[in-house]
């Protein structure tokens, strides 16, 4: 009986090691860091943000940064994908020219993050 119940708490360990996100904690740190930068720097207010997911660390969106990051003529190719999305306020309308609605909440905007063989990190796209 005491076999069973250590075969089966190596299973649900296993399991629960197996559903950990793979971004490490300086990883979402710094893309949250990036990400509030840039909206605070657009002169809006951070709600929320949030990764959306080890899955989204596809050979897909892999190629997808490696385009962008030949369009602008890096040398490097990327070998990591992360995603996060972001809800935020836009600034109230103070009489210039702006990209948003002023005053408005924008809901699920995405942020998309490049890595590096060596482990850095570099912000290549966003929005929607």
């Amino acid at each position: 009986m005491r076999k069973f119940f250590a075969t089966m708490l190596a299973f649900v360990l296993m399991t629960f090691a197996a559903q950990v996100e793979a971004v490490s904690c300086e990883d979402s740190t710094f893309a949250f860091d990036t990400i509030n930068h840039k909206l605070r720097e657009w002169h809006c207010t951070p709600l929320k943000i949030w990764y959306a997911g080890d899955e989204s660390n596809n050979a897909e969106n892999i190629a997808y940064m490696n385009a962008l990051a030949e369009g602008r003529g890096f040398d490097k190719k990327f070998t990591a994908c992360m995603i996060f999305y972001s809800d935020f306020h836009s600034p109230p309308d103070d009489g210039t020219i702006s990209a948003w609605n002023h005053d408005s909440d924008y809901k699920n905007y995405s942020w998309y993050f490049g890595r590096y063989a060596d482990g850095t990190w570099h912000l290549m796209t966003w929005g929607y």
